[in-house]
């Protein structure tokens, strides 16, 4: 299938970057979006060589959402086949990580699709909205779920309910995004980010993303049995790796000492 013009598709070492590039529909999604999105989340998730996902928009949106206009039927399918063609890095259980880089606007399922991601880093002109009520509506991206389980019950409602948006420092206070930057640095420093989870074990990477979020449903003492079985479970599919890391960091420490640096 021939990549799609609305969705870029790049490859920087082991971190992919997905661009909505719709930037005169605000990055909307159509029919075509959806699937190519699906596909590439796909493709990112069979891919042993990409370890980390990024998303980010063209222009002076995030995304608004879905075009309305070109994908109206969306609205009248039954759950199965919204739940099927709207997706997200949580909907479709990406068990690597992800990271929004949100540009502007991220509105409706633009928002969503950043509540969707397990990073969110916003420039100083993003702006976070799921204003559906105010159309008589519900979002059916997942925002009445994924919003209250990342900024509680009370604020998550404030925004669920009354449709009003909010600003990046904003978002920042209640703990829907995690840093706030400059525009012209929201790429480089989500790069960063991203370079940096590269720089761990792979292993335990999948597995802290994979034992936290399982740990959110339990009562904290069966989370932290938790914890320790996939701390053995971590030991026994990465073990050599684990011990060449240690002897490469005390290898360090001795060097520095020897330097007379201090760690």
């Amino acid at each position: 299938m021939a990549e799609s013009e609305a969705l870029k598709w790049e490859k920087r070492d082991h971190i992919a970057i997905l661009t909505l590039s719709r930037p005169k529909a605000l990055n909307t999604f159509d029919l075509e979006l959806m699937e190519e999105n699906r596909r590439r989340l796909e493709e990112f998730e069979a891919d042993d060589d990409l370890w980390v996902l990024i998303y980010t928009g063209e222009g002076r949106a995030f995304s608004a959402g879905v075009d309305i206009k070109k994908a109206a039927e969306f609205l009248h399918w039954d759950p199965k086949a919204r739940h099927h063609h709207w997706v997200t890095p949580c909907s479709m259980n990406i068990s690597k990580p992800t990271i929004a880089a949100v540009n502007g606007y991220a509105l409706g399922g633009g928002c969503e699709l950043a509540l969707g991601c397990d990073i969110r880093i916003a420039s100083e002109a993003a702006v976070f909205g799921l204003p559906e009520v105010l159309l008589g509506a519900l979002p059916g991206g997942g925002g009445t779920q994924t919003l209250p389980r990342l900024v509680g019950l009370g604020d998550a409602l404030l925004m669920l309910l009354t449709g009003e948006s909010v600003s990046a420092a904003e978002a920042l206070r209640i703990g829907l995004v995690q840093r706030v930057v400059p525009a012209e640095r929201l790429l480089e420093e989500t790069l960063e980010i991203a370079a940096a989870i590269c720089r761990g074990g792979q292993s335990a990477v999948r597995l802290v993303k994979e034992v936290a979020q399982l740990g959110l449903k339990l009562p904290l003492p069966d989370a932290l049995w938790l914890e320790q079985v996939y701390f053995q479970r971590n030991r026994t599919v990465a073990g050599e790796e684990i011990e060449e890391r240690l002897r490469a960091f005390q290898q360090k420490r001795k060097s520095r000492s020897k330097d007379g640096k201090r760690d």
